[in-house]
């Protein structure tokens, strides 16, 4: 089954699919969500999530293009951290963050261990907001990164005002620790821990088709960045 997702940008299929670099079959909801670098030439797509009302107020990356192009490009080049685009069924459906806890301020409002490691997401197209929709690209995500980092535990902090995503992280096993006042926005730091996501996804019918190769440096990454 295919879902039509309104204003996503149309990409060739087969060269998409090639360069998926993780790609996992969803059997409960019958969708296939898919993961690759996040690369410039997907700024069109990136930038007009970004000015979405169900985005704008909690990224607050709603600037000019020309302002957008180099958050992108710092993001892109950055040493300690990995920017990938989401596809549902080969459509942009989600922008996904793995970050070096050790580089970000975060680390200061909690106990930091080692093989922590960040996640910022979000979910591009409106329709897909929504709980079953939600769950299923949440938890690919989330399965991605700990296939490919190795993390103990991921740390989220998304805004206390996000009635979907933080229902959906202590669903697959996150919990929430504490709720911080971050420069920009109150938060809840949600951790979510290996075993905990393991064994939730234990009786799930969720698979992978294609394991991503694994990224060790991240997690080993030296310093403090304030990008």
């Amino acid at each position: 089954m295919c879902i039509h997702l309104q204003g996503s940008k149309e990409l060739n299929p087969i060269e998409t699919r090639y360069e998926f670099e993780a790609i996992i079959e969803d059997r409960e909801l019958n969708h296939t969500i898919s993961l690759r670098p996040l690369k410039m030439t997907d700024l069109d797509i990136l930038y007009d999530w970004m000015h979405q009302p169900h985005i704008a107020p909690f990224w607050k990356l709603n600037v000019s293009i020309e302002d957008f192009y180099a958050y992108l490009e710092r993001s892109v080049k950055a040493e300690h951290k990995r920017v990938f685009l989401c596809f549902v069924d080969d459509l942009p459906a989600g922008y996904l963050i793995a970050y070096s806890i050790q580089h970000d301020s975060i680390s200061d409002f909690y106990q930091a261990e080692p093989g922590d490691l960040g996640m910022h997401l979000l979910i591009g197209p409106r329709e897909l907001l929504n709980k079953e929709d939600g769950l299923m690209i949440v938890r690919a995500m989330t399965a991605f990164l700990m296939k490919k980092f190795g993390p103990g535990r991921i740390i989220g902090e998304p805004d206390i005002r996000n009635r979907i995503v933080i229902p959906i992280l202590k669903e697959i096993g996150g919990y929430v620790a504490d709720t911080i006042l971050l420069p920009h926005k109150k938060a809840a730091l949600v951790i979510g821990e290996h075993y905990r996501f393991k064994d939730y996804m234990s009786n799930k019918k969720v698979t992978f088709i294609k394991l991503p190769s694994e990224d060790i440096e991240l997690l080993n990454v030296e310093g403090r960045s304030n990008m």
